[in-house]
């Protein structure tokens, strides 16, 4: 049977979504190697599940893209991003377990990405980027905290620490705590122009999680490199 993938043109990038496996995703400026990229991401994909001791069924048959949607701009500069088909089914408890893996996943991953870094190269914003690693991190929390506030289950935006990595761990914890309310969340809603039902606050809360992981391991790099030739 084939499995689908879901098309999104975020500004300047083609990101190519497989519902079926949450998180699973691969990216590029043009549509058509985006597309192209997706079965290597899919084994790379189960290969970081089985990393992570996470039992994953793998897909079969051919790849079929089944949805093409671009962001649109709303108002002020918001962009719109993707409702899928495949984000309108609601959660069902028995895919609880398997949504809680993959967010220690995500969770372990990116803790692991700023171990060992220090205030000041934690801090440091590179030439042309921008954000520094912090900078990076919290968006990361923050953006999984408006997830949850599309949905009404948000705590109140005052509540969010200021510190990068006390805001990452507290957004996780409250997560975990809200899984089994996200599985109640049948209905889809709409704010500011843009679809979100309880499938795609997970579906773009592990996507976000993984590609701003690999963002960070690349600004390491760099930090690593600058710090070589000084």
């Amino acid at each position: 049977m084939a499995y689908i993938v879901c098309l999104e043109e975020d500004q300047d990038r083609w990101i190519a979504h497989v519902p079926d496996l949450p998180g699973c995703y691969a990216k590029h400026p043009q549509r058509e190697v985006a597309v192209q990229a997706v079965p290597e991401a899919v084994s790379a994909y189960l290969d970081w599940c089985q990393g992570h001791g996470i039992r994953i069924t793998g897909l079969s048959g051919p790849m079929v893209v089944a949805e093409v949607i671009r962001t649109w701009e709303f108002e002020d500069g918001y962009q719109v991003n993707a409702f899928f088909a495949a984000d309108r089914p609601p959660v069902m408890e028995q895919e609880l377990r398997e949504y809680q893996l993959l967010l220690e996943a995500t969770y372990k991953d990116l803790k692991g990405a700023v171990e060992g870094l220090g205030p000041e190269e934690e801090g440091r914003v590179l030439p042309g980027e921008r954000w520094s690693i912090g900078g990076v991190l919290d968006h990361v929390f923050r953006s999984d905290w408006w997830y949850l506030d599309r949905l009404g289950l948000a705590f109140s935006e005052r509540e969010l620490p200021g510190d990068p990595r006390a805001g990452l761990d507290h957004i996780q914890a409250y997560m975990l705590q809200q899984l089994p309310q996200l599985a109640k969340r049948v209905n889809v809603l709409t704010l500011a122009g843009e679809t979100w039902s309880a499938r795609k606050v997970l579906r773009r809360s592990l996507w976000h999680r993984r590609d701003h992981t690999q963002q960070i391991l690349k600004l390491r790099q760099r930090l690593s490199g600058r710090e070589t030739r000084s």
